[in-house]
């Protein structure tokens, strides 16, 4: 199987939680819960510490469990029980370890999220300490970057704290802490920022305007109101000043990190879009409902600017109209009939609704604006061309005119790997859509990443003062309203100005903007802001922007992958660097794992908990490691994905629970 890639709705989720044999022990008190966030240069670093003590006669487990976004990579794990700490180390990926056995996580995963869980045997009257820090790169969507912390510990803890600090080198525009978000469904992601009301037990400071400090502290009588302490999520949003071409080029030891906004953009590019919509017989009942109330909103905000048309597909597909329809009122009332109207049954012919959309885009492109793709269906292909590779293929063929897809995987047996793999080679990217009430919501939320573009075919063309083979992609197909671009490498030695230009699209016509940016413009960073606090193993040390450049290079590599044949030349290239990488700045991506020392009694091992789950099979690659833990490899393919880091793309999505080997610390 290959990597799934999704767009999640969340920037950053954390869960902290103890197992069910914990929750219902009485004998078992979690003493402190704590949080510390450095957030610098939209890059966040996170950091949960739990204590745990055992209250009863005797030994017992103990459980500690922490949720992290998909795309976030473990950095660090210790834990000190019985007055010995253990370190973690990140090493290559196992398939198995002899005498040792994978514990379940009692827990269900949120969405698009990995719970990382390790259960230790606690003796009578001791408590056990666990850290974790995982690192990632905030993204910009809707106008705003969001960083969420899921809580649920299960009881009420006396020492319960949460400390976010924020440092930018712009002008922070706003700063807020909305309400507890007290389940996992999407209500508020058609609303702006403001549409919450705020936490009111949360102290935010502003000492600074480029900084700003987040606390959380509920005593336990204010825990208890919630009944077995709190459980939700505790959320953080922000922004910056954007005026015009808001640009920031910030260098530390020659790697740069290069953030763009495109908000001189006064109107959005116009769009043509077919939505392609599976009609089969198990779209019955509550899914076809959902998918219609989400189109009625969708179709309601299409502009006068846009124009559309329908298919719905089971054995063949039925076109709404023979071509595009300008998105008028009347045609508007009309779709929206056709979308009420949709007989269910038959089955699934992927191949020819897709080859059905493509003809109706073909020989569209005469005027300035973006044909698109929006592809919803709930299972895999049961009739026509049954095979994933042979149907990617005949879209890639027909593609003629670069059409991105956006696909919708509606429910578990949609055939993720399939839509994972056209999505990528078609410069669009794929969500899962899940079978619960909000499901609706879920579909509206996706339309409204990608409804409003500011630019498009934009590229960012740096002189010699680069190193070309060491960066991140620089190439951007769509560039949706309210993101942000972002560009990572590395300056040549002796280089003070860097000269580029951007280039790209707009509704206004084209554009060509060249830059040259030398001390005044550039923001060096002093060596206390390009240190984090938070990160403390000497193998972990680069500082912050050589970190932020790695994981970016790692990011785009799992993501470029998806458009090659596994096995190929290309597909392996790609793997051993993100496992050079991986060992480099101690990541914990799908090619290395987090591993524990249990002094002479065997390693202990992060590890997927369903071994018939493996993404790919890890053994098959003979990488190694590098000589020191401090070298750097420094040539980096450099991808050409449409989905920009900070335009709400692709990314690595291996929404499976994890879990630890059982410890025996006696």
């Amino acid at each position: 199987m290959m990597v799934k890639s999704v767009w999640p709705l969340f920037a950053l989720v954390v869960l902290i939680a103890v197992s069910k044999k914990t929750e219902a022990s009485s004998t078992t008190r979690i003493e402190s819960f704590t949080v510390r966030s450095d957030i610098r240069f939209r890059f966040a670093t996170t950091e949960i510490s739990s204590r745990i003590r055992n209250l009863d006669n005797k030994t017992q487990e103990v459980s500690f469990g922490v949720t992290m976004p998909d795309r976030a990579f473990m950095v660090s794990f210790f834990m000190v029980n019985n007055d010995i700490r253990y370190n973690g180390q990140v090493r290559k990926r196992q398939i198995a370890l002899g005498g040792n056995q994978a514990v379940q996580t009692p827990q269900q995963a949120p969405r698009n999220a990995n719970i990382f869980a390790i259960s230790v045997n606690v003796t009578a009257g001791n408590a056990a300490t666990f850290t974790l820090t995982y690192q990632e790169k905030l993204r910009r969507s809707r106008g705003f970057y969001e960083y969420e912390i899921y809580i649920n510990p299960g009881q009420v803890v006396p020492d319960f704290f949460i400390d976010v600090q924020i440092r930018e080198r712009s002008r922070l525009r706003f700063v807020r802490a909305p309400e507890l978000r007290t389940d996992d469904l999407v209500t508020n992601c058609l609303a702006g920022s403001d549409a919450e009301g705020l936490n009111e037990l949360v102290v935010i400071k502003r000492r600074r305007q480029t900084t700003a400090s987040i606390q959380f502290r509920p005593n336990e009588t204010q825990q208890r109101v919630a009944g077995d302490g709190i459980s939700g999520r505790f959320v953080v949003q922000y922004d910056m000043e954007h005026v015009g071409l808001r640009e920031q080029f910030i260098v530390y030891d020659s790697y740069f990190a290069h953030y763009i906004v495109f908000d001189f953009v006064p109107q959005t590019l116009p769009k043509d879009i077919i939505f392609v919509l599976d009609k089969s017989g198990s779209m019955r009942g509550r899914k076809i409902e959902q998918v219609r109330e989400a189109m009625h909103v969708i179709l309601s905000d299409l502009k006068p600017q846009d124009r559309f048309n329908i298919i719905a597909f089971n054995n063949t597909p039925e076109n709404w109209e023979s071509g595009l329809v300008q998105a008028s009122n009347l045609d508007i009332i009309r779709s929206k009939a056709f979308i009420m109207n949709i007989t269910l049954g038959g089955a699934t012919n992927i191949n020819n609704a897709l080859l059905a959309a493509l003809s109706d885009l073909s020989g569209e492109k005469d005027r300035l604006g973006i044909s698109m793709i929006f592809f919803l269906t709930d299972g895999d292909a049961t009739r026509g061309e049954r095979d994933p590779d042979t149907i990617i293929q005949n879209f890639v063929n027909a593609n003629r005119e670069n059409v991105a897809i956006y696909c919708l995987a509606f429910g578990e047996n949609a055939d993720l790997d399939l839509l994972t793999t056209l999505c990528a080679r078609n410069g669009g990217f794929t969500t899962e859509i899940f079978e619960e009430s909000d499901a609706a919501e879920q579909v509206a939320c996706l339309y409204d990443v990608i409804s409003d573009v500011n630019a498009e075919s934009v590229r960012i063309t740096y002189d010699n003062s680069v190193d070309h083979f060491a960066m991140t992609k620089t190439r951007f197909p769509l560039v949706f309203k309210g993101t942000e671009i972002a560009v990572f490498g590395r300056l040549k030695d002796g280089a003070q100005n860097v000269k580029y230009a951007i280039t790209g699209s707009e509704r206004s016509g084209s554009f060509n903007i060249s830059r040259e940016v030398g001390d005044i413009d550039i923001v060096r960073l002093s060596e206390d802001e390009a240190n984090n606090p938070l990160i403390q193993e000497p193998q972990a040390r680069p500082l912050i922007v050589e970190r932020m450049w790695a994981f970016q290079t790692i990011t785009e590599n799992l993501v470029e992958k998806d458009k090659y044949t596994p096995g190929s030349n290309t597909t392996e290239a790609l793997l051993e660097d993100v496992f050079v990488k991986s060992l480099t700045y101690n990541f914990v991506t799908p090619l290395t794992s987090m591993v524990v020392d249990t002094r002479g009694q065997g390693l202990a091992e992060f590890r997927k908990a369903n071994m018939e789950d493996e993404i790919f099979d890890y053994t098959a690659f003979n990488f190694t490691a590098p000589p020191t833990p401090t070298t750097v490899m420094t040539t980096t393919q450099t991808t050409s994905d449409p989905n920009g880091s900070g335009t709400v793309g692709v990314h690595l999505h291996t929404c499976i629970i994890i879990s630890i080997i059982t410890l025996l610390l006696l």
